[in-house]
């Protein structure tokens, strides 16, 4: 490992106090102000809907940082709690809707830290069992977190990657835009309608938060079948005025690898997949945010239309 625990928990026991939840109904982010001392991170934030594959990339991401010496920390934002799966090979055994229903009161947030393989430092948001509350909640209390202590200090960590489910781009999911947490935004789809629904409502957020430094950094293709035509998929990049980063095709590794409980990377570097997303490391570090001009989302009528041409 390049990295461990120690360093990190040390440093948060001499900035932060004890951490308390606000109580419910409280809106965990009050105001759309950027959050000054994280400048200097390199922050990610990869959206798409469920399924789509965005935990295999934001992992694989945050695998290929990590072997370049890069100091990561990866933050799940879904209640299924699955996105440091394949970095910690289980899942996550701390996470923020847990440490809060265990302990009401404080809670220290070095006990969020799950330290995965190549130092990564994993934080996974939880979220309630389901039909028993909201899932956005967990990561609207995780983004509350990391601004209270903050986690995100370039002494700390030089990689942020946030992992995110973006079926509804609802007040929870949006909290990494809403505060300027999220710099460059990567949306994960397929040729599928809906996958592509999904990628132009995330491109909606993106507008609307804008103004906090957010950027639509560009779309990654996850094919679904070998046989896919990725044609669907630039011109619908070309319509939001973005590109696609990188297409990454069908791989049985891919699952072979999660069913071991490693990244694509950890499995095979050569891999094709594991090349796809070394080329989106690379694309991303190239992406000049002050370059980016705001997307341009369909309304839901255009959006329909554009699928039937």
């Amino acid at each position: 490992m390049v990295s461990s625990l120690a360093p990190v928990v040390r440093a948060l026991r001499r900035v932060s106090v004890p951490w308390r939840a606000p109580p419910l109904g409280h809106s965990p982010i009050a105001s759309d102000q950027r959050v000054p001392y994280i400048l200097f991170v390199e922050r990610i934030a990869v959206y798409g809907k469920g399924g789509i594959g965005k935990s295999v990339i934001a992992s694989g991401l945050s695998t290929y940082h990590a072997r370049q010496g890069r100091r990561v920390l990866h933050v799940g934002c879904d209640p299924k709690r699955d996105s440091c799966l394949r970095l910690l090979g289980h899942m996550a055994e701390r996470t923020v809707v847990d440490a809060i229903g265990h302990e009401p009161g404080a809670v220290s947030p070095s006990q969020l830290l799950n330290e995965g393989r190549w130092g990564i430092q994993c934080i996974e948001a939880g979220g309630p069992e389901p039909g028993l509350g909201c899932g956005g909640r967990g990561v609207g209390l995780t983004v509350e977190l990391l601004e209270e202590i903050e986690l995100l200090r370039d002494e700390l960590f030089d990689v942020a990657l946030f992992d995110v489910l973006g079926d509804v781009v609802c007040g929870g999911f949006a909290a990494p835009l809403r505060r300027g947490f999220a710099r460059k935004v990567v949306i994960v789809l397929s040729e599928e309608p809906m996958a592509l629904f999904a990628a132009n409502n995330i491109a909606k957020a993106v507008v609307t938060y804008g103004e906090n430094g957010v950027h639509l950094a560009g779309l990654v293709a996850n094919l679904r079948s070998p046989q896919s035509d990725s044609e669907l998929i630039f011109r619908f990049a070309q319509r939001l005025g973005s590109e696609v980063l990188t297409v990454v095709p069908r791989d049985p590794l891919v699952m072979e690898a999660e069913r071991r409980g490693e990244t694509v990377l950890d499995a095979d570097s050569n891999s094709p997949a594991a090349q796809a997303i070394a080329e989106l490391a690379h694309r991303l570090d190239d992406v000049d945010c002050s370059s980016l001009v705001p997307p341009t989302p369909l309304g839901d009528d255009e959006f329909w239309e554009f699928l039937r041409k």
